[in-house]
């Protein structure tokens, strides 16, 4: 487990679903499949030219991206001692994740969040996308809100939507003390200005335990 005894006064900062926006200084977790391809010597090179990565995978193999991130799974308790953490961050994870799953990762991120440490949550925002629906043309809308038009992009899809305030009910019924919508690149995160992105179409929210 990390977050030990031997852990640093300040804490980790930890990064929930990085993919391949792993930053440094920060515990970048995924459960992507490619976190153990990367640890194979020559599984990347062979499954490209078996045709069974792209690309774009493979450059992020050679880039090392995948061998920086740590695997947890977000519907299992977080391997993280109590108090140990003092930034959660996690952008454009929890709605794929089931509503029933999201309420026990937020109260296991408070678990492990020191006193007054802080979550940032970045979402797709579900009032931007109610916005754009049209009922004679729906299936932009439908595209955006579910992320899976086809079948081979099920396994991505989205499984639950967020405004702010549903975000600060899940929040405040774990037990965080503030919670709160704020602006892109706004709010007492670490790194923020590295970790946000997609501004557009999300919405920035943060909690403090």
């Amino acid at each position: 487990m990390w977050g030990s005894a031997d852990q640093s006064k300040a804490g980790i900062k930890l990064h929930l679903g990085a993919f391949d926006c792993a930053v440094d200084g920060w515990v970048n977790t995924d459960v992507t499949p490619h976190i153990f391809i990367s640890r194979i010597p020559g599984a990347p090179s062979l499954l490209y030219a078996l045709g069974k990565i792209d690309a774009g995978k493979y450059r992020m193999h050679r880039e090392g991206r995948f061998r920086a991130l740590k695997y947890v799974d977000l519907t299992r308790p977080l391997p993280f001692a109590d108090g140990s953490v003092q930034a959660v961050f996690s952008s454009h994870v929890f709605e794929h994740l089931f509503r029933d799953e999201i309420q026990s990762l937020v109260c296991e991120i408070r678990r492990v969040l020191e006193p007054s440490g802080v979550c940032r949550v970045v979402v797709p925002d579900l009032d931007k996308l109610v916005a754009t629906y049209n009922r004679e043309s729906p299936e932009a809308f439908l595209s955006a809100v579910f992320e899976a038009d086809t079948r081979a992009a099920v396994k991505n899809g989205h499984h639950w939507g967020y405004t702010g305030a549903s975000l600060k009910r899940l929040f405040e019924a774990c037990g965080f003390t503030t919670a709160d919508v704020l602006a892109f690149r706004v709010g007492r995160c670490p790194d923020i200005a590295v970790l946000d992105n997609r501004p557009d179409e999300s919405l920035f929210f943060e909690a403090v335990k």
